[in-house]
């Protein structure tokens, strides 16, 4: 029987290098009292798993990628914690509650989650990045818009 495979090998390269690894769980509580006290905003499920799995990875990796630049990213929520407002324009924007779960380019945009496991990119505007946290990270990671 074949395993199947999460993401491919360099997304998977790039993150055991950042330091995510099978059945990664960090605690959350400390960025979710951060990002309520500071930016008022509440955490969801999604948002919950994704940052008990990848919370605090950064990658700086830069360089071409397959139909865009490989940008680097920190999946660091309190990268945003007083964006609120930034988050309230890109949430309605995206038509759904986003959370933050970090940033990228530099930090030049944030990363945000729907409630459904969605991930957004934004600063001025917002674009959906993936439908899936996983699919997100392989778009970062690989270089695809």
């Amino acid at each position: 029987m074949r395993h199947e495979q999460r993401w491919s090998a360099e997304t998977d390269r790039v993150l055991r290098r950042a330091g995510w690894y099978p059945c990664r769980s960090v605690s959350t509580a400390e960025w979710e009292s951060t990002l309520l006290e500071r930016g008022g905003f509440e955490i969801h499920e999604a948002a919950r798993r994704f940052l008990a799995e990848f919370g605090g990875l950064e990658s700086a990796e830069r360089g071409p990628g397959q139909t865009m630049a490989r940008m680097g990213f920190t999946l660091d929520p309190t990268v945003a914690e007083w964006e609120d407002e930034i988050f309230d324009v890109l949430s309605e924007e995206a038509g759904t509650d986003l959370y933050p779960i970090g940033a990228a380019d530099r930090r030049n945009v944030y990363l945000g989650i729907a409630p459904t496991g969605a991930v957004y990119v934004g600063m001025d505007s917002v674009t959906l990045l993936a439908e899936t946290p996983d699919g997100a990270l392989e778009k970062l990671v690989e270089g695809i818009r």
